[in-house]
């Protein structure tokens, strides 16, 4: 009896034994195959990212030669309008000395000599009428009326004769000196403008390719990177 009570205890002890062990054992042998799971998982993310990284690459190298394209398109375009600022300014200038200076001093030089002519007539015509009204018997009211208009036809001719000779004056000694200032300092101010224009233009020339390097080489690197991937990841 004594036997016989022993083998049911034992058997109890083994069952309760076995219950206890087999959760840690199963854990312990599905933990390597979690384990790799997990690092599939995290490789599968990282190729993703690196195929991500390439494309994103390739956008950014292609947006970087549509940007270099516009920007020397507007180096170009700055150029250009500052060379033509500058043919402006110069045939200005030039059209402002050889034909617009030269008229302006003939018309002046016209204007004078025939308000001269208007003095020289009126005193020859006053210098007849004194000497006809001194040899003839006239009208003292006709002959002081008709020399008082002569007078004041001489003095009015002498006044224009001063006005045309003050405003040739003018024009020669400040006008066209003024004028021809500012057609230099255009000229200057368009020589300068084009300078900057080509200094901005080389500038950007040399960003455009250091951009454009930059972008090939983050591709390259992109592409290298996905490339050096585990061909199972």
């Amino acid at each position: 009896m004594k036997h016989l009570l022993v083998v049911p205890s034992l058997l109890a002890g083994l069952a309760l034994t076995s219950c206890a062990t087999t959760p840690s054992a199963v854990s312990a042998a599905e933990a390597p195959k979690a384990a790799a799971k997990s690092d599939a998982k995290a490789d599968e993310a990282a190729q993703r990212k690196k195929q991500r990284d390439v494309e994103y690459a390739k956008l950014a190298l292609e947006g970087a030669r549509m940007e270099a394209e516009s920007d020397a398109r507007n180096s170009r375009n700055a150029v250009e309008a500052a060379e033509r600022e500058l043919r402006s300014a110069r045939t200005e200038q030039e059209h402002f000395e050889k034909t617009v200076v030269p008229l302006e001093l003939d018309e002046r030089a016209l204007s004078v000599d025939g308000a001269r002519q208007n003095v020289a007539e009126a005193k020859e015509e006053l210098v007849e009428l004194e000497a006809m009204y001194a040899q003839e018997d006239f009208a003292k009211t006709t002959k002081e009326l008709v020399l008082m208009r002569g007078r004041k036809r001489l003095e009015m001719s002498e006044r224009s004769l001063a006005l045309a000779e003050r405003r040739a004056l003018i024009a020669r000694e400040f006008e066209h000196k003024k004028r021809a200032k500012e057609h230099a300092e255009r000229v200057i101010k368009a020589e300068s403008g084009l300078e900057d224009a080509r200094a901005r233009a080389k500038k950007s020339a040399f960003d455009r390719q250091t951009a454009l390097l930059k972008a090939e080489h983050a591709l390259e690197d992109a592409q290298r990177a996905l490339d050096a991937a585990p061909s199972g990841a």
